[in-house]
């Protein structure tokens, strides 16, 4: 059986691992304990108990403190989770998306990065929050940064794209949709409906993805 692989965003959190997880039942354990503390973050936000972390996870407070050093320790691998586990989720978006075509497969990848970030906002917010605090935004800006590239491959294998550089589209369409959905997340009320926002943001990327709005080289 071949080893799982390693998240790309390791890199960034795991200088806050007390112990690193080598076997699969230790694997499991921390799994268990991050998907608790995500748990807990939606509820109740970063105040969360490291003991309801423990309790949810079904281990004792012990086991937490074997393999993370502290609070700071965990809540930056629970940052770095989300964060890989949301970039997986968008990869795998991508793939089913190719066969449809440039419009509709533009308003599955905006559906979801709305849905993901902005219908529910506590967990995003508390992620923002944490990687502010704990110094992770360079993590956030890579794990935005392997999206674009991922986008980049998709875009170049579809004949209806038609813009110069699609390296460049990938990356300002990737910060673009993710700069709208991170206001969206803390706009305390609506400057415009939701349904509205997104077409536009469907029909601007698509046009220009098209070559409808991008200049020659």
């Amino acid at each position: 059986m071949s080893e799982p692989r390693k998240p790309r965003l390791t890199a960034f959190y795991e200088q806050y691992f007390k112990k690193r997880p080598q076997q699969s039942r230790s694997r499991s354990v921390v799994e268990a304990i991050l998907v608790a503390a995500l748990e807990g973050i939606s509820r109740t936000g970063e105040d969360v108990a490291l003991s309801d972390v423990a309790a949810r996870a079904g281990v004792g407070i012990g086991s937490l403190y074997d393999y993370f050093r502290d609070r700071r320790g965990l809540f930056a691998g629970a940052v770095a989770k989300v964060t890989e586990d949301n970039l997986e989720a968008f990869e795998a978006l991508l793939q089913k998306t190719e066969p449809l075509p440039l419009r509709e497969a533009v308003g599955a990848v905006v559906d979801f990065a709305l849905a993901t970030y902005a219908s529910d906002s506590r967990v995003p917010r508390s992620v923002v929050r944490l990687a502010y605090a704990l110094d992770l935004m360079p993590m956030l800006a890579e794990s935005q940064g392997l999206f674009a590239s991922t986008l980049a491959r998709s875009l170049a294998r579809r004949s209806d794209v038609r813009v110069p550089d699609v390296e460049a589209a990938a990356y300002v369409a990737t910060q673009s949709v993710m700069g709208l959905v991170h206001t969206l997340m803390w706009e305390r009320e609506p400057r415009l409906a939701r349904g509205a926002v997104r077409d536009v943001t469907v029909d601007m990327v698509s046009r220009y993805l098209a070559g409808e709005g991008a200049q020659p080289a």
